[in-house]
This record gives C-alpha cells, sequence and structure tokens, in this order.
C-alpha cells in the first residue's frame, strides 16, 4: 500500500468526519489501535497516506507545544506555568485532532505553506500565535487559567501546612 497523495486531498481525508469513521472502522477490524508516533487518534489513517503531511502535521504540533510554553511563559504564571502549559497542550492536541470548522481554512493554509517547514521549528511566532487564537476557544483557556490557579493554590496550602 504505497499509495501517495497529494497533501489537499491528504487534508481532505484527515478532516473529513467520513475518514474518521473509516480508521474507526479498520481499528474496529484489527481490534487494535493503528498508530505510530505522536498519538493521532483516528486521523493516523489519512496522515499516513502522505508522509509529508504526517511530518508537517507532527512539526506544527511540535511547533505549537513549543509556542504555547513560551506564551504562558511571558505571562509569569510562576508555579502554575507547568500546569498551564500541561492542560494547553492536550488541549492543543484535541483542536488538532478534530478542527472546528471555522478553523480548517487556516490551518490547511499554513500546512500549504512549503516556507514554513524548512527548520526542525516553525519560525513564525505571528502565524503560530495567530493559530493558537483559533484553535484555542474561551473555554479553553479558562480551563488553562483554572490549571495555572490551582497549582498556586496548592502550593499556598502546602506551604500553610508545612
Amino acid at each position: 500500500m504505497n499509495e501517495e497523495i497529494t497533501i489537499g486531498e491528504a487534508i481532505d481525508l484527515l478532516f473529513h468526519p467520513g475518514s474518521f469513521q473509516e480508521a474507526i472502522r479498520i481499528e474496529d477490524e484489527a481490534d487494535c489501535d493503528v498508530i505510530a508516533g505522536l498519538d493521532w487518534g483516528t486521523a493516523i489513517s489519512a496522515l499516513l497516506k502522505n508522509p509529508g503531511l504526517l511530518g508537517r502535521m507532527t512539526q506544527l504540533r511540535v511547533s505549537l507545544n513549543r509556542e504555547i510554553r513560551h506564551l504562558l511563559s511571558e505571562w509569569n504564571l510562576g508555579v502554575g506555568e507547568e500546569a498551564a502549559v500541561i492542560v494547553a497542550r492536550s488541549l492543543l492536541l484535541s483542536r488538532l485532532k478534530s478542527p472546528s470548522a471555522s478553523v480548517l481554512p487556516m490551518l490547511e493554509g499554513i500546512l500549504m505553506q512549503n516556507d514554513l517547514y524548512g527548520e526542525e521549528f516553525i519560525q513564525n511566532s505571528d502565524i503560530l500565535r495567530q493559530l493558537l487564537g483559533v484553535l484555542l476557544v474561551d473555554s479553553d483557556w479558562e480551563n488553562i487559567a483554572t490549571a495555572a490557579a490551582n497549582a498556586v493554590r496548592m502550593q499556598v496550602m502546602q506551604r500553610i501546612s508545612a
């Protein structure tokens, strides 16, 4: 099965609701999860058909994780920073696995920009932060803030108890 497809076709496979159902069917028939490397959930079948897209999605995901860490670090969250990063990364993965219809055009546009993928990480912070602003919704930011606040609260409570 060495079927190569274009990035556009792979994006359609990756985000088309029918491909999720097909991936679920394949996993059910195999009685296992069909994944390798970073967890892409049901999207992996589309990604495996286009190694270039898998590489770009992986690079984009790693770059977004790096950018969210930089962003949260800039906000000086102190002891709450690590908890906020963990929650943010989890939410990002969820949003990348199942992007909303409003995010798809921007995501597709970024995946097709060849100039972004020449180095280990995507270096364009502006593009990454714009995508973060679209991928993560208000409730996600609320969850990130809550995680940071809870970490601070736990630190205070531990200090008082000591």
